[in-house]
Formats: structure tokens, sequence, C-alpha cells
């Protein structure tokens, strides 16, 4: 026996002699050796059953079922008084908001067993609950929200298996009311370009903080829609300027003012426009200085900037249309870019200045000398050019830009032939006698022209 309980094991037997242990038939009467885990002692029990209406080993089991009950009923915590012991009571958090989970825990020991644990709850307006304790390890805990501000009154009781029981002193928490709405916060991702300008879709995320109850719900809607609830972030993609307006509710029905946030999307990059004016001579050649005007279109945030270079020369910021007076043939690069950063790809386009005349000249036949059927005789004495029969006419041509496209010949204003490749020549061979005026005129590629003339005296039958 151990503190007043048996802790050992019961043998029932027939009459049977053994070392140190034993149980005796007397009669009617049958002793139980009690084994605990000091000493074996012997005990007597009365005549609990009359062998002769059993008899045999029926008769020994129904008396051991017998006996084994009365033992429990007579011995089990017969002599436990000591109620349990309520310790380490605590309220986790001792200040709450509405609708914030409150903790009440404690410990609970007992020499026995512990049966049950209560928490006893007063509220404010003097309500009562009395709720079971749920236990978890050695720490029994019952969680609750609460939603009526004030303070709380409660206390502990707990019973053991032997129906000793006891009561903590009182403690107390505090349910702060919440006056507060929550407050909501828009979060906007995405590719951020200039001046406040998204250049690709903007993905929108809303979350609220609340100092109380907690957050119920969030509503939203986007520029001209409907009132919509949040559930979880979503992209937004059309170009343009936005606005989104929101709030959020808490648990107890505090609502936030609607609060707006606006943001732009562009996408787009800008178109520029090349115009090239001038006048326009042949094969594409501008025959004067050309005047260039760029033009740049962007139809969401607008044109920032547009920049251009000639040739290989250094890119520079467009402020206006600009003269290029240099011949040849050119290319301009150029791009815009507008306010939200986005860049166009470069775009270019070609053009062809050739302001110079060509140079023509007459060679054949040579000022001031005499010719005779198509030969150099000599000069003349008055320094006139005399041709007695055929004459081939020779001229010679150039253009150091676009190149000569043909030379013309005339007699008297009268066309007469051309010829395109060098040497630029022609035969005279019929009826002439007289003064005459020969005329070459020279044509580059881009319609330049220049004439040379040589007049002279002719005598061809």
């Amino acid at each position: 026996m151990l503190n007043g309980k048996y802790t050992g094991g019961v043998i029932i037997a027939p009459s049977t002699q053994v070392k140190n242990k034993r149980v005796e038939n007397t009669g009617f009467c049958y002793h139980i050796h009690f084994i605990t885990t000091t000493a074996l002692s012997l005990y007597k029990l009365p005549s609990i059953f009359i062998m002769k209406n059993f008899g045999g080993v029926k008769g020994i089991l129904v008396a051991s079922l017998l006996i084994i009950s009365l033992f429990t009923f007579t011995f089990s915590n017969a002599d436990d008084t000591t109620p349990p012991e309520i310790k380490d009571v605590m309220t986790v958090p001792s200040t709450a908001w509405q609708g914030e989970i409150v903790a009440i825990q404690c410990k609970v020991y007992d020499d026995v067993a512990v049966n049950r644990v209560k928490v006893i709850v007063k509220y404010p307006d003097d309500s009562v609950i009395n709720m079971t304790m749920r236990k978890s390890g050695d720490i029994y805990m019952y969680k609750q929200i609460y939603m009526l501000p004030g303070t709380y009154t409660y206390h502990i009781w707990a019973n053991d298996t032997s129906g000793n029981s006891n009561i903590s002193a009182n403690y107390t928490f505090v349910i702060m009311e919440d006056n507060y709405a929550p407050n909501t916060h828009c979060i906007l991702s995405g590719v951020e370009g200039e001046n406040g300008w998204f250049v690709g879709d903007v993905e929108i995320t809303l979350y609220s903080t609340d100092k109380g109850t907690g957050v119920k719900d969030i509503w939203y809607y986007l520029d001209e829609g409907p009132w919509l609830e949040y559930e979880k972030s979503f992209k937004v993609s059309s170009e343009g300027e936005h606005d989104i307006y929101y709030y959020a509710e808490d648990n107890v029905g505090n609502i936030e003012k609607t609060k707006h946030t606006s943001f732009k999307i562009d996408k787009t990059v800008p178109q520029t426009n090349c115009d090239i004016y001038g006048t326009m001579g042949n094969d594409g050649w501008y025959i004067t200085n050309v005047t260039i005007v760029l033009s740049a279109k962007d139809n969401i945030s607008g044109v920032n900037k547009t920049f251009y270079k000639i040739d290989e020369g250094e890119w520079k910021l467009y402020n206006g249309s600009f003269i290029v007076s240099e011949n040849g043939e050119h290319t301009i690069y150029y791009y815009s870019v507008d306010k939200a950063g986005n860049e166009e790809k470069e775009r270019s386009k070609e053009f062809k200045i050739d302001t110079v005349t060509p140079i023509v000249e007459i060679k054949k036949p040579k000022e001031g000398y005499l010719y005779f059927e198509d030969r150099e005789i000599m000069p003349t004495i008055t320094g006139k050019t005399v041709i007695i029969g055929r004459i081939t006419i020779e001229a010679e041509a150039s253009n150091g830009q676009s190149g000569i496209n043909r030379v013309e010949f005339f007699v008297d204003s009268v066309y007469q032939y051309e010829d395109n490749q060098p040497p630029y020549e022609w035969t005279w061979d019929y009826f002439s006698i007289g003064t005459h005026l020969i005329e070459t005129i020279a044509y580059d590629n881009a319609g330049n022209s220049a004439s040379d003339q040589l007049l002279v005296f002719v005598i061809n039958l």
C-alpha cells in the first residue's frame, strides 16, 4: 500500500503452499495475498462465497470475480482527499480587440488523476458561460472570440477522479471596442516607363490591415465599371489613363473611406514620318537644296522627342525643319520616343541632291580653224571657223554628281541628234551653205543641263 492506496495485484488460488506467497483455503473462507512494491502482506477476508453452491473450478472462478469487484469498490482511492492543484493561469492576450481570439490556459495537477477542467467566464453584461477546457500536452486551454467590449472575469474549476474539486482565483482580461476602419493599400506592379507611365500590363494587388477585429472584405471598381469584391490580384491591359477606387470593411462594420489610385499605360511606340521638299529632277534626284520635315505621332502619352542623323553623322535632337544642301546620295535616319519612354525602331529614308550643272565643251571643230572633209587644215586668218564638206562635231561632257545622261546636237536651234555614250559626237553631212550656229546641250541624270555654242561658215554641196 502506497499513500493509502493499493498498488499491487491480487492473487486468488486454492490452498497452495508457495515460498513467501500463498493463498489458503480454510473451509469456506479464501485468503487474498496483495503483492505490493514494498512488501507482501496477507489479508483474510470473511467467507464470501459458499463453495457448496458451485464447487470445483467454477466455484473458484466466480469467487475470484466477486473478490475483485469487492476489492475495487472497497479500496479504490478510498483515502484520496486532496483536490487538484490549479497553476499557471494566464490569458493570451490579456488585452484584445473585438473579434480577436483570446486563449485562457492553465495547468492542473492531481495525486490520482484529473477528471475535468472548466472555465467560468463572466461577461461585462453579467452573462456567464461555463466551458470545458481542452488538454494539449500538460496545458488546459479554452479559445474564444469576444465581441462585447469591456472587462471579463473568469476562474478555473477542476475535479479529480475521486470527486475532489478546486477553484482558482479570479482573473480578468479586457476586450477593447473597435472603432477603427481598415486601412487598404493598392500596389501597382509592371514595367515602369517615364513620367509615371507603365509600358506594359499592370497587375493590381489590394491588401488591407485592421487594428481591431480584422478585415471582412475589400471592394473596388475600375474606371467606370461596377463595384466588385476583391478576391485576388488582377491585370489591366488596356492603354490609357485609369482610375481604381477601393475600400474595406472590418468584422464589426467599420467601413473605410473610399480611396483612389490612378495609373497610366502606354505600350505603343510612336510613329515618325519624314517628308522631303525640293525641286525634283530625274531619276529621284533633287536639283535644288532640300528641306526635311519630321513629324511624329503618339496617341497615348504623346511624343516626347525625335532624333535624326544624316549619313554617318552624329545623332541630333529634332527641333524643326532643316535644309540639306550637300550634293550627293544621302540617307536620313530618325526615330521618336514618347512620354512613356517607348522608343520607336530606327527608320530611314534615302534622297539624292544634284544642284551642279554639267560641263560641256565643243572639241571639234575648233574655233578659228579651217576644216576640209572632216580634217583640220590650219587656223584661219580671220579667226572664224570654216568648214568645207562634211564635219564630225565632237563634244566633251562631265558631271561629278549624278553623271551625264546624254548630249544633244543642234544646228541653228534645230535638233539634229543625241548621243548617250562618250565620246559624244555627230557627223554633219548634208547640203549647207552659209553661216550657222552649232550648239551642244549636255544633260546629267538629275536633269540639270548646260550648253556650248560655236558659229561656223559651212560649204557642203
